[in-house]
C-alpha cells in the first residue's frame, strides 16, 4: 500500500506541468554549456547556458535521458562532457612540457586516446540512430557528427570549454529555441529503444499494479534519510539465503515491476530532497509526507511540527500560521478537509531502512491531531515565546545535547501527535531531570509538562494560573514561586535564589526543604516595605491556607503538577495586570 501510494504520488508530480520529476530513464543534470549546429551541419558555436545573474555562473538543471556510468567508456544520449560530444582535450592533457618525463609523455597519450575512445563511443550511439528518426534536426546532428574534427575548435570556444571544466553540454540547431533532448519523438526514441533494451527477461505479476511485467531485480536506492549510507538505502532488498523462499532471487521475492520500481523510488527521493518542504526531521526519524492533490493542507501540517524550516516567505508563513491557530482553537476553516493524506517515517537500519511508521488519513484528521497537540501545549506565556512550538524543540527538552535524546524517542513522539495516542512514557521522567539539573522551568517545558499531563494522565491545567485548584502539588509550585518573588524583592540584584540551590529538593522531597524556606521567607518579608510586605504575607498565606503539610516524596506526576504550579505564578507576577487585579492588589495591601 505504502509503495502504490508513492507511485500515485509520482503520477501526480508528472503530471503537474508546474513541477519537475524525474522519468524512467531520465535524470536531473546539470548543464553549463550548448553546442549550437548550423543548418549545413557545422558548429555554430560553444553557448554558455549557465544562469549569471548570481555572483557566479551557475549551470542550468535539466531533465536528460539517462543511464548510470561506472568508471568505463559510456556514451550518454543527446549530452554528455565536452570530451565526449567534441573530442576535446583540456590544455592540461593537450600541451607537453619541456621537463616531461617518458612516463609522463605516455600517461599523458593514453588520456588523450582515452578522450578519442570517448568522442568515438558518442559519435557511435548517435548514428546508430539515423535511420530510425526521421526528425530532421536530429539528422542534422548525424551530420554534424560525421563531419566534425576537434581541432575545429577555436581559441575562444576551447577558453569557454575550459572554463566550464568538468561541466555538461547539450545540443541546439541553429534558429531554434528548443534544445533536441527537448523533442518528444527523441524521447519516446530513448524510453521504447534505449530503456527497453535494459529490461530484465524475469516476468511476473507486480505487487503494486497487479500488472504482469517485467519485475525489478534490484529496486533503486532512497537517498536523504539522516544517518542513512550516503550513497543511499534500500527499502526492498534480499542478499541472504534466509530472506529467500522457492528458489527466488533477489527482489524477485517482493515481485515489484521495473515501472512501479521507478516510480516509487523516484517520488520517495524527491520528497527527501532537502527542499522539498514536504520533509521533517524529528529524532532520529526521517518524516516525509504527501496528499492526494495538490493542498494547502501540506503546508498547515509542516507548520504545524515545524514552525521554523518550512516557509521563506514570511507572509506565507504568517497565514499558515493563522490557519492553525484557528484549528487549534476549534475553528476548522481550511480546504480540502477529506481529501487523503499520507505520512511515511524512516530510520536508518545498515544498508537498509526501516519504515518506523505509516499513516493514511483524510487531511482534516491529521490536520485536527496536530492542532489537538498544540492545544495541549498552549500555556502562558512571555512576548517572546511562540505560539506554535516545532517538535523538536519538544524534543530537546528532554536532553543536555541534541546527542543525548534517545535514539527511538522522535519517532515515538511523532507518532503519539499523528494517532493522538499518549505521549512517549519517558517524557516526562526526562524532562522533569532536566529541570532538577538545570534548577529551571520556562515556557516549552512547561508547556511540555503541561501536554504530558492531559494527555497521559487526563489532568484539566488551564493556560493561565489557577489559584483555586486543589493539587496540593500544584500549590507548593505556587509557593516555591513567592518565596522565590520574596527574596528578589528583599535583596535586589542576586545572582542566586533559592530555585537554584533547592527547586530539585522543593518539587520532590518538599517535606526536607519548605520547612526551612518558610523560616527564611520571614526574614526577607521583614526587609519590605509598605504594600510589597502587605502582599507578600498575603500572597503565601492564602496558598499556606490551601496546604494540609508537606509531603515527604512527590511522584512523578506529582512533580510535574509542581513545575506548573511554579511556571504559572511566576507567569502572574510578571503578566500585565488588568484593572481588577490592581484592585485586588490595593486591597491587599491595604491602600
Amino acid at each position: 500500500m505504502i509503495l502504490q501510494k508513492l507511485c500515485e504520488y509520482y503520477d501526480r508530480i508528472d503530471a503537474d506541468p508546474t513541477q519537475t520529476i524525474a522519468q524512467k530513464g531520465f535524470a536531473p543534470q546539470k548543464i553549463s554549456f550548448a553546442v549550437v549546429i548550423n543548418e549545413d551541419g557545422s558548429l555554430h558555436e560553444i553557448q554558455d547556458v549557465r544562469d549569471a545573474s548570481g555572483k557566479k555562473p551557475v549551470p542550468q538543471l535539466m531533465r536528460l535521458p539517462f543511464e548510470k556510468r561506472t568508471s568505463g567508456i559510456k556514451a550518454m544520449f543527446l549530452w554528455d562532457k565536452a570530451e565526449y560530444l567534441l573530442g576535446y582535450v583540456p590544455p592540461e592533457i593537450a600541451n607537453a612540457t619541456d621537463s616531461e618525463s617518458d612516463a609522463a609523455r605516455k600517461n599523458r597519450a593514453k588520456k588523450v586516446d582515452r578522450i578519442l575512445s570517448c568522442h568515438s563511443a558518442t559519435v557511435d550511439l548517435h548514428l546508430a540512430f539515423k535511420n530510425q528518426v526521421e526528425d530532421k534536426n536530429y539528422q542534422l546532428l548525424c551530420k554534424f557528427f560525421e563531419t566534425w574534427q576537434s581541432t575545429y575548435l577555436t581559441e575562444s570556444q576551447k577558453g569557454l570549454l575550459e572554463e566550464v571544466g568538468t561541466g555538461f553540454g547539450v545540443f541546439r540547431i541553429q534558429g531554434t529555441t528548443r534544445f533536441l533532448h527537448d523533442s518528444p519523438e527523441l524521447r519516446q526514441l530513448w524510453i521504447k529503444t534505449i530503456c527497453q533494451a535494459t529490461d530484465k527477461e524475469v516476468n511476473g505479476v507486480c505487487l503494486v499494479s497487479g500488472e504482469a511485467g517485467s519485475l525489478a531485480r534490484l529496486h533503486p536506492v532512497i537517498k536523504g534519510v539522516r544517518d542513512a549510507q550516503t550513497s543511499g538505502a534500500s527499502i526492498v532488498s534480499f542478499n541472504d539465503d534466509a530472506f529467500t523462499s522457492y528458489g527466488k532471487k533477489q527482489s524477485f521475492n517482493a515481485p515489484v515491476s521495473e515501472n512501479a520500481a521507478f516510480k516509487y523510488a523516484t517520488a520517495l527521493n524527491c520528497l527527501l530532497q532537502k527542499d522539498s518542504g514536504r520533509k521533517l526531521q524529528i529524532g532520529d526519524t526521517t518524516c516525509v509526507f504527501w496528499a492526494d492533490k495538490p493542498t494547502v493542507v501540506e503546508d498547515l501540517f509542516a507548520f504545524g511540527l515545524d514552525s521554523e524550516s518550512q516557509f521563506e516567505d514570511a507572509g506565507r508563513a504568517a497565514e499558515i500560521e493563522t490557519m492553525l491557530l484557528r484549528a487549534r482553537d476549534g475553528i476548522a476553516d481550511y480546504p480540502d478537509a477529506g481529501v487523503g493524506f499520507q505520512v511515511l517515517g524512516l530510520s536508518p537500519n545498515a544498508s537498509r531502512l526501516s519504515i518506523r511508521f505509516w499513516m493514511s488519513e483524510t487531511a482534516e484528521t491529521l490536520v485536527n491531531r496536530i492542532a489537538r497537540h498544540q492545544k495541549r501545549l498552549e500555556i502562558a506565556k512571555g512576548p517572546k515565546d511562540r505560539d506554535l512550538i516545532p517538535l523538536w524543540l519538544v524534543l530537546a527538552q528532554t536532553a543536555r545535547e541534541s546527542k543525548e535524546i534517545q535514539p527511538l524517542l522522535g519517532g515515538a513522539l511523532l507518532r503519539s501527535v499523528l494517532t493522538d495516542s499518549r505521549y512517549p512514557e519517558s517524557m516526562l521522567a526526562a524532562v522533569i531531570r532536566r529541570i532538577r539539573a538545570e534548577q529551571d522551568i520556562r515556557h516549552v517545558k512547561a508547556a511540555t509538562i503541561k501536554a504530558i499531563l492531559i494527555r497521559n494522565y487526563q489532568k484539566e491545567i488551564s493556560v493561565m494560573l489557577d489559584p483555586q485548584r486543589s493539587e496540593g502539588s500544584y500549590q507548593l509550585g505556587r509557593l516555591f514561586a513567592c518565596l522565590e518573588r520574596a527574596q528578589e524583592d528583599a535583596l535586589p540584584g542576586l545572582n542566586a535564589t533559592i530555585k537554584d540551590r533547592y527547586f530539585g529538593a522543593a518539587s520532590s522531597t518538599p517535606s526536607t526543604v519548605f520547612p526551612r524556606l518558610i523560616r527564611l521567607s520571614q526574614h526577607h518579608v521583614g526587609k519590605l516595605d509598605g504594600g510589597k510586605k502587605v502582599v507578600a504575607e498575603k500572597r503565601l498565606q492564602e496558598i499556606m491556607g490551601r496546604l494540609s503539610g508537606f509531603p515527604s516524596h512527590l511522584n512523578l506526576e506529582d512533580q510535574g503538577l509542581f513545575a506548573i504550579g511554579y511556571y504559572h505564578q511566576r507567569q502572574d507576577f510578571f503578566k500585565k495586570k488588568k484593572k481588577s487585579d490592581h484592585e485586588r492588589d490595593q486591597s491587599m495591601s491595604g491602600d
